[in-house]
């Protein structure tokens, strides 16, 4: 076979192959194969095969006789070939992701010049595959952006996103920079809100009474929920079955009886509708994570913050109480360090930075350990900077002392060098309503949220603060769901008792924050679902079997809060205490739980 060129074997295997064929042809009585015919009209062309004959046979000859070499013998060129001489070497090479052969003045190509030059030739009439979209759902042919090229490259839509693949869909799939505008960090309108002068209590009760005066003629429509609440549980119940047929008509009559312009119901019902349908079709996480990278800007979020502020007590009274701890447990301390775990953009720090401003003999110097979980995209830093600058202002203008610490991991993954502690400081632990992200012991034995404890205890603080969002949902999905829309209820009904309807900033946080949460109870199984909160008793017993102790609630702490919640906030909110913990909640129904705890003696 030495000598024989690739285009002869290809030749002698076509007519083998066409002549099983015929005798399996002459028996089925079927056509030969079209494609085959072809190709042997094609290979048949007397130009083509002179071309690539002297083509092919050059480079495999030159292969054959470096070979020959290298085992002693001596290379015999083959009759249908002629061995290159020194001036016709033929070098392979790769250009436009396409192996050509590059070969010396000696060997002359012509037909295969001509068939590269006319390429690229015709290659100037083709449009840029890159620069073409085609919108299946408009019928229409578009540009898309520099980030969005990616996507052309044969991904499948129908593919679901996990946590690696956001950071590529949402971030990393964008190949060119964007450029990064910093926004300002700082609102003196929020200022009236989170900083405590003389006068905010009256402030924050007339911006309370604005609100309510400025709410539309509320219309009583709650005899129409019993039926789209009958429709919400029917439809779980086809969900869980798979019944599809059923759910996506019952899904439809949903969203026909509802509408995000009405009451706390109807708006809960299409939440609750998309939820469902995400299910149904499995895009659950993709819906999740695609909510997840959406950034708001810094103008929403200082919003946000201004509404929830004004019109609920939870955070309020949330940044209040640790405020007091805190103060209560500085002392003579020289150094303060806090680290917070799920820093968020870091609204309940101000307080506590006017306030040691403000203290007896010069401010003490304050370090803040911001910890949060990464970003999607090129920045998963960014949230974790951006509160350090915004902490940084506050602490400028107040004249203390201060230095930050920002790091965005994995919450299990963060050792104890990671947090800089020094030996002089006084060390608090804080994490308000975050714990409920981690994982617990349906994703594995050692769960996130042991791991993070046991960090804790670790570290000795002498006081750790735990906010936690109170509620339990099954691992059954139709009693989930059941579970899930009591708990949402109160809190659509929270915004409609206390916000106009038509407030852009109340139907953000129904249709990004709520909306998010909703999606990933309902939509989301295993890995996937982030949302796990649990109940303030069920982490009391999981704090005592890490190795902490509970710091008792002072009664004139306690007292002193609901005098204040009284004297600005809708009587329907409450302030409660049960087992050292406060409760907060709305309706006679807890939401939110605060705590204090360190750990046992024997670990200090």
């Amino acid at each position: 076979m030495v000598g024989r060129t690739s285009c002869e074997l290809l030749l002698t295997n076509e007519k083998d192959h066409q002549n099983t064929n015929s005798a399996q042809n002459a028996v089925s009585g079927e056509p030969l194969d079209a494609t085959l015919s072809y190709l042997s009209k094609i290979l048949l062309e007397e130009n083509i095969d002179e071309n690539h004959i002297l083509y092919e046979g050059a480079a495999l000859a030159a292969t054959e006789k470096i070979l020959l070499d290298i085992i002693g013998q001596k290379y015999s060129p083959s009759p249908n070939n002629s061995a290159p001489s020194n001036e016709e070497q033929v070098y392979p090479t790769s250009t436009n992701h396409l192996v050509q052969y590059q070969i010396a003045p000696g060997l002359v190509n012509i037909p295969a010049l001509e068939y590269s030059k006319g390429l690229e030739e015709g290659m100037k009439f083709l449009p840029n595959v890159g620069k073409l979209r085609i919108d299946f759902q408009g019928n229409n042919l578009s540009i898309p952006s520099p980030c969005n090229l990616n996507s052309l490259n044969g991904s499948n839509s129908k593919k679901k996103l996990n946590n690696e693949d956001l950071e590529l869909s949402e971030g990393r799939n964008c190949k060119i920079s964007q450029p990064y505008f910093e926004e300002p960090v700082r609102d003196h309108k929020l200022d009236e809100v989170i900083l405590y002068n003389d006068d905010y209590i009256d402030k924050v009760a007339s911006l309370n009474e604005a609100m309510k005066a400025s709410m539309r003629i509320k219309k009583n429509v709650r005899e129409n929920f019993s039926y789209v609440e009958d429709l919400l549980i029917r439809c779980s119940h086809s969900v869980a079955t798979s019944d599809r047929q059923a759910a996506e008509e019952m899904i439809k009559q949903i969203r026909k009886q509802s509408s995000p312009d009405r009451d706390s119901t109807s708006r809960l019902a299409l939440v609750l509708a998309d939820a469902l349908e995400a299910r149904l079709t499995g895009t659950g996480s993709e819906a999740y994570n695609r909510s997840v990278a959406k950034r708001f800007s810094t103008s929403d979020i200082l919003k946000i913050q201004y509404l929830l502020m004004t019109v609920t007590p939870f955070l309020r009274a949330t940044y209040c109480i640790v405020k007091d701890r805190i103060l209560n447990s500085v002392d003579k301390a020289s150094k303060l360090h806090i680290i917070d775990f799920g820093i968020g953009f870091g609204f309940q720090w101000p307080s506590l930075i006017q306030d040691l401003s403000e203290q007896k003999g010069g401010a003490v110097k304050l370090k803040i350990t911001g910890i949060d979980f990464p970003q999607p995209g090129f920045r998963p830093t960014e949230r974790v900077d951006e509160t350090g600058r915004r902490l940084e202002e506050y602490a400028k203008s107040f004249n203390v002392p201060f230095e930050y610490n920002g790091i965005a991991l994995k919450w299990e993954e963060i050792r104890i060098e990671d947090l800089k502690i020094e030996k002089d400081e006084l060390l608090i632990v804080n994490s308000m309503y975050r714990f409920r992200q981690l994982g617990d012991e349906s994703i594995g034995l050692d769960s996130q949220r042991n791991q993070v404890l046991n960090l804790i205890r670790q570290l000795k603080p002498k006081l750790f603060l735990l906010g936690v969002v109170s509620a339990s949902f099954s691992p059954f999905f139709v009693t989930r769901f059941r579970q899930v829309m009591l708990h949402y209820a109160s809190m659509f009904d929270i915004l409609d008792a206390n916000i106009p309807r038509d407030n852009k900033v109340r139907h953000l946080i129904e249709s990004e924050m709520l909306a998010r949460e909703v999606i990933n109870l309902i939509a989301c199984e295993g890995a996937a679902s982030v949302e796990r909160p649990e109940t303030y008793k069920q982490w009391h017993l999981r704090n005592l079997r890490a190795g902490f102790q509970q710091i008792p609630i002072e009664s004139a702490l306690l007292e002193y809060s609901q005098k204040k919640l009284k004297s600005i906030f809708d009587n329907r909110y409450f302030i409660e205490e049960d087992s050292n913990w406060f409760l907060l909640g709305w309706r006679g129904k807890t939401l939110h739980a605060l705590s204090m705890w360190k750990p046992k003696q024997e670990e200090e």
